[in-house]
């Protein structure tokens, strides 16, 4: 259910920032940056719910250098899911905005 509140919050912006968000360098970083912003409270709600569950899974008396290597990785997939959802919540939002604006414009 909650990312279909994270696509109405990026529709909502595609509609606001109909002016700013182009196909274009500036426009493009303009939405990145938005998205960014959004998508970062979304990954702050993921890391606030996995974390003491992996902390949990991790205190089963793994070896230093394994426990090093699964920090690690974990935090690897978090960013690869932050710059996928950004990517991919960005695109909707300049998606939008274009058709809010009109392919004439």
């Amino acid at each position: 259910m909650t990312i279909v509140w994270y696509v109405l919050i990026h529709v909502s912006l595609g509609l606001i920032g109909r002016d700013v968000f182009h196909f274009t360098n500036l426009g493009a970083l303009y939405c990145i940056a938005v998205s960014a912003v959004v998508q970062g409270y979304a990954m702050w709600e993921v890391h606030r719910r996995s974390w003491p569950m992996f902390l949990a899974n991790l205190d089963g008396g793994a070896p230093p250098g394994a426990a090093t290597a699964a920090r690690r990785g974990y935090w690897n997939r978090l960013g690869r899911v932050f710059i996928f959802r950004v990517s991919a919540f960005g695109i909707l939002t300049l998606l939008i905005a274009f058709l809010v604006r009109g392919a004439g414009s």
